[in-house]
């Protein structure tokens, strides 16, 4: 009878331990997982404002992709301004239940409702470059922008020093963008007992920063411009450039465009934060990947930056973050 006893306790306990692995095991393992549906990629902008920063996330997006066989399709609105088209193109992405999404969000708030409509509905959300107001993404790979503009706010910092024109103006991309926000605060942060007269949004356009940057030149007290991202230091640039001002009013920009570059040289351009956009590219789709096959991973992924001048952009060590070769 104690045999018995025995063999249907262990029964009983077999059959308990079949159903809880049963719950557990639910979703799929690493290695049944279909990685055949595309990882679905929401940009901020395509096609209708070409940028050679997200040309470079690009190839370290197609680089990872074809590394790890898995298929990408990116999709987004013309331009950075199109919030609302960016919303709906990211509920229509919902709507096809791809594996997993990865979204640069253009505002920080109103992407966050699309979020937690993919979320109800079990699709996790990788944010990259620019996060949203939520903690549902499972990771968020981007540059710590409070960082990086801490590092363009010191360089301004050094610079007016050597000016005897003091005023310095910000000229941003999208108002309520995280990398605006953030890029802001970090300057902000670094020139707290400078004299910032401003913030001026040019919606990612850069005939808007170059007209902006026109009427900031009307003010003789003008020493310096801050432009946090690249659309918006090639329309500072050019306005400095056309009006001779170079010697007046000193740039301190971010990214790393070829025309960047040249003003950089010229000298227009006093110092840019370079970001590392391959990186981002590539590890946000590494990431994608692993959370995909149930790895562990970073909720959070500094890409880094670093802050170029005349001075060192030709050294060795920045050349093929400057001069990236394209696939």
């Amino acid at each position: 009878m104690k045999n018995w006893y025995l063999i249907l306790l262990s029964l009983v306990a077999a059959f308990i331990l079949f159903i809880a692995l049963s719950i557990l095991y639910e979703q799929k393992t690493p290695e049944e997982l279909d990685l055949s549906e595309p990882i679905q990629i929401v940009m901020k902008s395509i096609e209708g404002q070409p940028m050679d920063f997200w040309d470079v996330v690009t190839q370290g997006i197609d680089e990872a992709a074809r590394e790890f066989g898995v298929e990408v399709k990116i999709t987004g609105p013309r331009y950075e301004k199109e919030i609302n088209r960016q919303i709906n193109i990211m509920d229509a992405v919902i709507d096809e239940r791809p594996p997993i999404i990865i979204l640069a969000a253009n505002d920080y708030k109103r992407l966050v409702g699309s979020v937690e409509k993919a979320d109800a509905l079990g699709i996790p959300v990788v944010t990259m470059d620019s996060g949203i107001q939520s903690d549902i993404p499972v990771s968020f790979i981007a540059t710590d922008n409070i960082d990086a503009g801490n590092k363009a706010g010191d360089e301004m910092k050094r610079l007016i020093l050597l000016n005897s024109r003091k005023s310095i103006a910000i000229v941003s991309h999208i108002k309520e963008t995280a990398t605006a926000i953030d890029r802001e605060a970090g300057v902000r942060e670094a020139l707290l007992d400078e004299n910032v007269i401003g913030t001026w949004f040019c919606d990612v356009e850069q005939e808007k920063a170059y007209l902006i940057t026109l009427e900031l030149l009307k003010d003789e007290s003008l020493g310096g411009v801050v432009a946090l991202n690249e659309v918006a230091a090639l329309g500072v640039a050019r306005a400095i450039d056309e009006m001779d001002a170079e010697g007046k009013v000193f740039v301190v920009g971010f990214d790393s465009a070829v025309r960047e570059l040249s003003y950089l040289e010229e000298g227009i351009i006093k110092a840019t934060v370079v970001q590392r956009p391959y990186n981002m590219g590539y590890i946000t789709i590494k990431t994608a990947v692993d959370y995909l096959k149930g790895n562990k991973i970073e909720t959070f992924i500094d890409t880094g930056s670093i802050l170029i001048t005349r001075e060192n952009m030709f050294q060795r060590e920045y050349q093929e973050l400057l001069f990236p070769v394209s696939n």
